[in-house]
């Protein structure tokens, strides 16, 4: 009967810790937090969210056993992020995906999106991208063996964008 009682705990335990994780997509932000943690770039809230990480975890990252933190800005994941001890975010599991960004501009009018709109369709590579103007980000499916994320940046910059 105690063998059943803490199974029957430790099931709803894990169903609790479940239902507290939270899917987020983005990019991994420009700011360098330390060796245990990052910065993601949330897609949709313009929000940065500071993340812990396992510094054991690895993903493959061009073709390779990467570890998070030696990841490149820019580059986008999807995230399940729990909620730890101290009710710190902490990253439960992490998929990256090489042909997809989201780059966050600091201004993002009417007028802008168009000019933005008109240049994306002109940049070889781009395969798809959605502009969202609240948020001032752009998300981006690209063929990286054609266009970088740097080569993106430098074609915004070109035409007169501030990116953040």
């Amino acid at each position: 009967m105690r063998k059943l009682l803490l199974i029957l705990a430790l099931i709803s335990l894990i169903s609790v810790q479940n239902l507290l994780a939270e899917k987020i997509i983005g990019t991994i932000g420009k700011e360098k937090m330390g060796n245990d943690n990052i910065v993601i770039c949330v897609y949709v809230t313009a929000a940065c969210m500071p993340v812990n990480i396992d510094t054991n975890m690895t993903v493959a990252y061009q073709g390779k056993q990467t570890k998070i933190t030696d990841l490149p800005f820019g580059l986008y994941l999807e995230a399940d992020i729990a909620k730890g001890k101290n009710n710190e975010s902490i990253i439960r599991k992490l998929l990256i995906d090489e042909t997809k960004t989201v780059i966050c501009f600091t201004e993002l009018d009417k007028k802008q999106q168009s000019k933005l709109s008109k240049l994306l369709k002109k940049i070889k590579g781009v395969k798809d991208f959605k502009i969202n103007p609240e948020s001032k980000q752009v998300y981006i499916k690209f063929e990286p063996h054609i266009i970088t994320y740097n080569e993106l940046e430098n074609n915004f910059k070109k035409a007169g964008f501030s990116l953040e």
